[in-house]
């Protein structure tokens, strides 16, 4: 009896390895994928660009004069302060113009001074001159004329006198000593007379001698006012000498125009620099940019005075700042566009060619995010496979975006409510049938079903086992 038991439940368990090898096989043509639905959320979209820090402002110091460099008092991430000296040109040279255009203006001075002193003396001269002309005049306009008319009229008297005693005298009336007294009256009349008209002479003489010495004197105030104009004019240019030699030689000294940090020394002692020369680069870091690029899809999102985020790498922490800088034109090599986020710095811990990582909040979006691995790159461009009602798969191209941890953003190709393979896909072709895996809760669910039905059968055969001994 216990062999026929044996004999059945041999018989049926070999019967159910059958009927499941069977199963197996039916279902070989048929791959098994895991899926998921899709669905568009709301998505704080977040920028994350690297980007290195830079200064906001850099000033390549240099000398407005050429020369021999003497010394270099600066090293590169010396910190320095506006007029703070961080060079020098050797100075020979620039002491011998100085003392060059001091010679000459001092030359220039003498000059007006001797041109000066001739003025003077020319402009006394001509003042004498004057005044001579004038006394001679005012004695040819009044004193001359009145002793020409008395001495000529004395004369005429006296003359008149003469010819009367004369007559007489040749008549023998009157005596000889009457006739020589108004003969030597005469005499003396007559020079008077003769003088008055000599003085008038001898002024108008004068006059003409004082006008020559007014005439020359006055061409020599003209010559030396043209000298002292001249000599002037050579005063100013060799003060003008003096003053661009004197500029020239405290241009030997550089200072910092700035306040900040040797980014660079470019030129060593020694060296012959030319006017506007860089010698060394100052940057400004109380405050400081993460420079940053952007593509074109993302520029016009940006605002200045944006809130961002950056994680300096070489700290290892985060600092808060604002954009401050949105360029307009990309960068010819990257093809994106530069911007710019100032930061404080006043403790100066962030330095110049540190890297960092820009985060910045973008405007809340909708879309839709799937596993990472779903998406399968070909050589046409990126895709995932859909899964059709009838458990069938499409291709179907998609176009991607940002990656958040391990998910894809899709901007193209799917919609809320697609179905996608997400496991078991790089095995797939278009157009294959697929079964699709049971969750781990339905797989909880089918295997407490499939213990039920075990347990059933097994109760079923060991009741059939009973009977069929009672029945023996």
């Amino acid at each position: 009896m216990k062999k026929i038991i044996s004999l059945v439940l041999v018989t049926a368990l070999l019967t159910g390895c059958s009927n499941v090898n069977a199963e197996e096989s039916s279902k070989a043509e048929i791959r098994t994928v895991g899926v998921q639905t899709v669905e568009a959320n709301g998505y704080g979209d977040i920028l994350t660009v690297s980007g290195n820090i830079v200064p906001t402002h850099t000033v390549k110091a240099s000398f407005k004069i050429p020369g021999v460099l003497h010394n270099v008092t600066v090293s590169e991430g010396d910190i320095v302060t506006t007029g703070q000296t961080i060079a020098s040109l050797d100075k020979v040279d620039y002491n011998i113009q100085v003392k060059g255009a001091e010679a000459l203006k001092s030359t220039a001075q003498a000059q007006t001074s001797a041109a000066v002193a001739q003025r003077e003396a020319a402009t006394a001269q001509k003042n004498a001159a004057a005044i001579d002309i004038e006394t001679a005049q005012l004695q040819l306009d009044t004193e001359i004329p009145t002793k020409i008319e008395q001495a000529k009229a004395q004369y005429d008297l006296t003359k008149a006198s003469y010819d009367r005693v004369k007559v007489l005298y040749e008549q023998g009336v009157a005596a000889k000593s009457q006739f020589d007294e108004i003969s030597a009256k005469l005499t003396v009349d007559e020079n008077t007379y003769q003088q008055a008209l000599d003085a008038k002479s001898i002024a108008e003489s004068k006059i003409k001698a004082a006008q020559s010495q007014l005439n020359a004197a006055e061409a020599q105030i003209s010559m030396t006012d043209a000298q002292v104009s001249a000599s002037n004019a050579q005063i100013q240019a060799s003060q003008a000498q003096l003053d661009a030699a004197k500029t020239n030689l405290n241009d030997t000294v550089l200072t910092s125009p700035i306040s900040g940090v040797v980014l660079q020394k470019i030129s060593e002692a020694g060296e012959t620099v030319s006017a506007g020369y860089p010698i060394v680069a100052i940057g400004d870091i109380n405050n400081v940019w993460a420079e940053i690029g952007v593509t074109d899809e993302t520029v016009n999102r940006l605002t200045k005075g944006q809130m961002a985020q950056v994680y300096v790498y070489g700290l290892d922490e985060f600092v808060t700042g604002v954009i401050d800088e949105i360029n307009s034109l990309a960068d010819t090599t990257t093809r994106t566009f530069p911007v710019k986020i100032r930061i404080n710095n006043t403790d100066g811990k962030l330095k110049p060619g540190m890297v960092c990582r820009a985060e910045i909040p973008m405007d809340n979006v909708e879309s839709i995010f799937i596993p990472i691995d779903s998406v399968i790159h070909f050589a046409e461009g990126s895709a995932v496979f859909l899964l059709n009602e009838d458990n069938t798969v499409s291709k179907t191209s998609v176009t991607t975006g940002e990656i958040t941890g391990d998910k894809i953003q899709i901007f193209s190709g799917l919609q809320s409510g697609d179905t996608i393979v997400i496991k078991g896909q790089f095995t797939l072709h278009d157009g294959d049938a697929v079964q699709v895996e049971q969750t781990e809760e339905e797989t909880e669910i089918t295997e407490e079903i499939q213990q039920t039905e075990e347990e059933t059968e097994i109760t079923e055969e060991i009741q059939q086992t009973e009977e069929m001994k009672e029945s023996w």
